[in-house]
């Protein structure tokens, strides 16, 4: 699942070395990208960081992580920008029916976020698919695709403010990932460490917890 989750988080090349963010004006990929899991840590590496840096982030990546000697050594090669860490989930095999006001937002039906989202009305295109919990024409939780590959998709879940805390949210990625499931790719849901909404709403889902995330980005 964690080779998965970096595939589909980013772009990389033949060797598996991390290019762009897997999105359509994808920024720059994190110089060090460590996914942890039950097996241990599965690493990858920016494709600009020198041999001599990655075999030594190799023996650096050990569990428990040394947080402060990896950005130390980071830093050799650039300026940090970053750094994040966060929860990787996986969807159980059911994960129940939706509400009713829950849709699916295709190009025909993106006047529904003009109200709370306008900036979303490109959105079908990118990232489909894209699941609504809708109120009188107007949507105020959408569920979507914020990177896709094909093994996965990520979900990326809004909620207008004046909507949040009543569950619309947990309804949206319902739809969103039975849809992915349908299109023959794993659905992942991942949050940062101290998003304790979106992790309300993963278990809410029981949604199931197979990995932490953690990252360091540098300057460009």
């Amino acid at each position: 699942m964690m080779n998965i989750q970096a595939d589909t988080l980013y772009t990389m090349d033949d060797r598996k070395r991390l290019l762009r963010i897997n999105e359509p004006d994808g920024g720059q990929a994190p110089a060090l990208f460590i996914g942890i899991t039950s097996a241990g840590p599965c690493s990858f590496y920016h494709e600009q960081l020198p041999s001599s840096l990655i075999e030594k982030l190799g023996y650096e990546t050990g569990f428990p992580l040394d947080i402060p000697k990896l950005i130390r050594s980071v830093e050799t090669f650039k300026p940090v920008k970053s750094v994040w860490m966060g929860l990787a989930y996986a969807f159980p095999e059911k994960c129940g029916q939706w509400h009713p006001n829950v849709q699916l937002i295709d190009p025909h039906h993106t006047f529904q976020l003009a109200e709370h989202f306008p900036d979303f009305i490109e959105l079908p295109y990118e990232k489909m698919p894209v699941a609504a919990y809708v109120i009188e024409d107007s949507a105020v939780a959408v569920c979507c695709s914020a990177r896709v590959s094909t093994q996965g998709a990520e979900a990326s879940l809004y909620t207008a403010p004046d909507f949040r805390g009543r569950g619309y949210a947990a309804e949206a990625v319902k739809c969103w990932q039975h849809h992915v499931k349908e299109s023959g790719r794993i659905p992942i849901y991942s949050t940062s460490w101290d998003n304790v909404a979106s992790q309300n709403v993963a278990r809410k889902l029981g949604l199931l917890q197979f990995g932490v995330d953690f990252s360091i980005t540098t300057s460009s």
